[in-house]
């Protein structure tokens, strides 16, 4: 009856695991990424209203704009951003969390090796059953451990799993960052280009307005105007110069703000980024591809995805922690019997031993159940952030296609207007000059040309913009 009686709770253990075993393969389910809808992958609605071409994006597509001194910018910022280079120090950081992760699948061994001078309790014992004093002597103790966790429900293995998904969340969130990197680096360019060509305008239009103030005192000195209009063509002068300082002012921001990008200090930006006087723009459909090229693209979404199944495998550890924890281990301890290290080799002197640890929180499960169900509220909550970010790239791309769109009207209507500004101008000098016209009207015939130019220079810089914007919504770049 005794001999019954201790092993009856062992074989209650055992089934008790190998129902737990079965409950557990029973409940987990094997991940699978979210499929986005058929609406999602269609071709963007804006894309009908915007010249732009359904053809896949390449990957590097700064180069559509045929632009060396850009392509060279791009590959320095790529090299020297230090945004870029903290997020790829965050990503070794990743990867060395995977390694350790992946080092728990392996048998653990410690060795370890001590020594103390004094009397040993053992020679005590003898010592004081013959009734004398214990020498003093060295004694070591070299012991060998080797340890193993059974994964029977699969916690290491989701751990693992959750460190890769980590780790390629890192990764999607480093090729983020070279999708902006690229993007703001083309987008400072353009800023310093445009800048530069608006400068050019307003010089132009300040020639334009000396020549006015010329002909009207050429005309007071014949006594034909007044002082009146010479000094309101002066004032016309004036206000057109004043644009200048300003001008000159956001391009050297600009330039501040290309040469940080490029992991340099304000003051060191590339000189021949600084003698661009015109923006490119892409004056031909460029291709944007569809909805589903965009989700397969974008490296947030991929970063969003993989959090996901990071946070649905630590919901498999979490469960995991409700059943036993097993682990196999076994140790070997040398001892010294006689004060020096070659006594470690004797057989009497040798103690070593195998066996099975087994832990359970039973039956207080309470703080396993709470974690599991944050882990499953963590898997919700992943999950409606890869939704929500799945949306958000579906709407910055279309408005962004819809913003170039209607800035692409808007500057097709300005060269027009510009065009009939300075056919007007030039009509109202000529009937000036002749003494056909008012000089109220050519001034309005000047005002409305100098607006025309700065009006199709700023157009320029938005079109600009409104690209760049429209190729970092669609994620490209982070290929190089």
């Amino acid at each position: 009856m005794p001999r019954r009686f201790t092993r009856s709770p062992l074989r209650l253990v055992c089934i008790a695991a190998f129902a737990l075993l079965g409950s557990a393969c029973s409940l987990e389910a094997p991940y699978r990424a979210p499929q986005w809808s058929a609406a999602a992958s269609a071709p963007f609605m804006s894309a009908e209203r915007a010249p732009v071409a359904q053809q896949p994006l390449p990957d590097d597509w700064w180069r559509l704009y045929q632009d060396p001194v850009l392509d060279g910018l791009i590959q320095q910022a790529l090299e020297q951003n230090r945004d870029l280079a903290v997020a790829v120090a965050r990503l070794a950081r990743s990867q060395a969390v995977l390694n350790e992760a992946t080092g728990a699948r392996l048998p653990e061994a410690q060795l370890a090796l001590g020594g103390n001078y004094g009397k040993q309790s053992a020679d005590q014992i003898v010592a004081a059953a013959r009734r004398e004093s214990a020498d003093t002597r060295w004694a070591y103790a070299p012991s060998l451990a080797v340890s193993y966790e059974v994964d029977l429900w699969g916690r290491v293995r989701h751990l693992v799993e959750a460190s890769q998904a980590d780790a390629d969340a890192m990764q999607a969130a480093t090729d983020a960052v070279r999708v902006a990197v690229v993007a703001s680096t083309t987008d400072a360019y353009m800023h310093v280009c445009a800048y530069g060509e608006q400068i050019d305008v307003a010089n132009r239009s300040l020639g334009i307005a000396q020549r006015l103030v010329d002909l009207t005192t050429r005309q007071r000195n014949r006594g034909l105007v007044s002082d009146l209009e010479v000094t309101r063509a002066s004032g016309f002068l004036d206000e057109t110069r004043a644009t200048l300082p300003t001008l000159e002012g956001k391009r050297r921001a600009a330039l501040f703000e290309l040469a940080v990008l490029l992991g340099r200090p304000p003051g060191e930006f590339p000189q021949a980024a600084g003698q661009c006087r015109l923006a490119p723009v892409l004056n031909a459909p460029f291709p944007v591809g569809d909805g589903a090229a965009l989700l397969r693209r974008r490296p947030d979404l991929r970063e969003a995805e993989r959090k996901l199944a990071a946070a649905d495998a630590r919901v498999g550890v979490a469960r995991a922690d409700l059943y036993p924890s097993i682990v196999l281990g076994g140790s070997v301890n040398f001892l010294s019997t006689t004060g020096s290290l070659a006594s470690l080799g004797d057989q009497y002197a040798v103690a070593w031993g195998v066996g099975p640890l087994i832990s359970w929180r039973f039956p207080n499960m309470a703080v396993s159940r709470a974690r599991l169900a944050q882990a499953k509220a963590g898997n919700t909550e992943a999950l409606a952030q890869f939704e929500r970010n799945v949306l958000t790239a579906l709407k910055e791309t279309e408005q962004a296609l819809t913003f170039y769109g209607a800035q692409w009207e808007r500057q097709r209507a300005l060269q027009a207007a510009r065009a009939n500004d300075a056919r007007a101008f030039h009509l109202a000098e000529l009937n000036y000059q002749a003494g056909a016209l008012d000089f109220l009207d050519v001034l309005d015939a000047e005002r409305s040309l100098v607006a025309g130019d700065a009006a199709l220079a700023v157009s320029t810089e938005a079109l600009a913009s409104d690209q760049i914007a429209v190729f970092k919504a669609l994620g490209g770049g982070w290929q190089h």
